[in-house]
């Protein structure tokens, strides 16, 4: 008898997950081209929707989310760091990777505090950031090794600015 068998079963072994929606806001051609193309070819990975311009990464945000957004900074008409507190409200579910030239202290804290969980700088090949995206969507924040420093750095000023006013503190109150 045909109850027996357990289609789900045989569709699992074939194909473990659904593939990672990716969508891409990046006004150089040639980049988003290259994304594209290796997103495209990624066997779990489906291409959900490209933007050039800061409006359209902000219109696509109207769409079905994406598993993982990538986005450049640097965009004709605005900041795409407009496009990452937006996505993080609109696309709660959805994993957002900066993707630019901005190596600046600036940028980074105002992207990770929009709400970004990765940050790469356009100096690796599409295929690396293929594996990037792979990372981010199974719940890793790729950051680039120099990004990462700076971050670490920021971090140590911040908490050892905490604990000094904190000791200052006890102390005071004995």
């Amino acid at each position: 008898s045909s109850h027996n068998r357990h289609p789900m079963q045989s569709a699992g072994a074939v194909q473990e997950q659904p593939p990672i929606h990716v969508a891409i806001v990046e006004d150089d051609p040639s980049f988003s081209d290259a994304l594209s193309t290796v997103v495209q070819a990624g066997p779990d990975m489906w291409l959900a929707a490209t933007a050039g311009t800061r409006a359209a990464g902000l219109a696509m945000l109207q769409g079905p989310p994406a598993d993982v957004l990538l986005v450049d900074l640097g965009l004709p008409d605005g900041s795409g760091i407009d496009v990452i507190r937006a996505a993080a409200k609109q696309w709660p579910s959805c994993s957002i990777m900066v993707s630019t030239n901005f190596g600046d202290e600036t940028h980074v804290m105002r992207s990770i505090e929009a709400g970004a969980s990765g940050y790469l700088l356009k100096d690796s090949s599409p295929a690396k950031t293929i594996d990037e995206i792979r990372s981010l969507a199974n719940g890793g924040s790729p950051i680039s090794p120099i990004i990462a420093r700076m971050v670490l750095a920021r971090f140590r000023q911040g908490s050892s600015s905490d604990a000094g006013a904190q000791q200052a503190q006890s102390a005071d109150a004995s």
